[in-house]
């Protein structure tokens, strides 16, 4: 399912960093896009930017991602490409993480994954088209110390992907893992970005990636990439 004007993209957590430029990426394409936060200032930013319909959704809630998906497709249409891109990245010491924020990690950065994926399946199968860009981590296969939850969901995300591509590939729907090293977005804290500006990627390498993927004819399929820094991980 090559890209094509008009197509339909929802974008979670695309207010922001890499969500924020592949939308832009896919704007820039001909793509009609949907992107979901929890920030409505920043919703609102980025509707106002990009021509976008910006919907608030906790990716944690499922109420809230069901909500989501019936605003999007009852205002724009059936949904052609889900890019699930929302998380969060806390780095504390095992032993100093606590159970609460073990949980939030990984309500949003897997379950949420779960939760939006369940929701554009089924309108893809009967289609017989769609696909699924799965946004993850070179920490989806390598271990860094003091990010147990992160790491975690991580793992968690990649195995639901490899799971869900041999389901969807029957029926014609694209499954791509996209595992990113170092990309300077929010989710790194102020100093490590100022310190590691020239060595990290920056979200539009990330998007034009994706859109790159997202492109290729019907008959193919990347199913996993890695992306890492030219130099090497931090």
């Amino acid at each position: 399912m090559p890209l094509s004007k008009g197509q339909i993209a929802w974008v979670t957590g695309g207010t922001s960093g890499i969500g924020l430029e592949i939308a832009r990426a896919l704007v820039a394409h001909g793509i009609r896009v949907a992107v979901t936060g929890r920030d409505q200032t920043k919703l609102d930013s980025t509707a106002s930017e990009l021509g976008v319909l910006a919907v608030p959704c906790d990716m944690s809630n499922e109420k809230d991602v069901r909500s989501a998906y019936a605003r999007i497709t009852s205002e724009m249409g059936a949904v052609d490409i889900l890019v699930n891109n929302a998380g969060i990245s806390p780095f504390t010491k095992f032993s100093e993480t606590s159970i609460e924020e073990f949980d939030e990690v990984i309500d949003i950065n897997l379950t949420g994954y779960f939760l939006a994926v369940r929701e554009v399946l089924p309108s893809m199968y009967e289609r017989k088209q769609g696909a699924v860009v799965q946004m993850l981590s070179i920490a989806s296969t390598k271990a860094f110390a003091g990010g147990a939850a992160y790491i975690a969901s991580k793992f968690g995300a990649l195995g639901l992907t490899n799971s869900l591509r041999e389901e969807a590939r029957k029926h014609n729907v694209k499954v791509i893992a996209i595992l990113p090293g170092a990309t300077e977005t929010p989710l790194w804290g102020v100093e490590e970005r100022e310190k590691f500006h020239e060595r990290m990627m920056q979200p539009e390498d990330i998007a034009l990636t994706v859109v790159q993927l997202l492109d290729q004819p019907d008959r193919m399929l990347t199913e996993e990439i890695v992306l890492r820094p030219i130099g090497g991980d931090l």
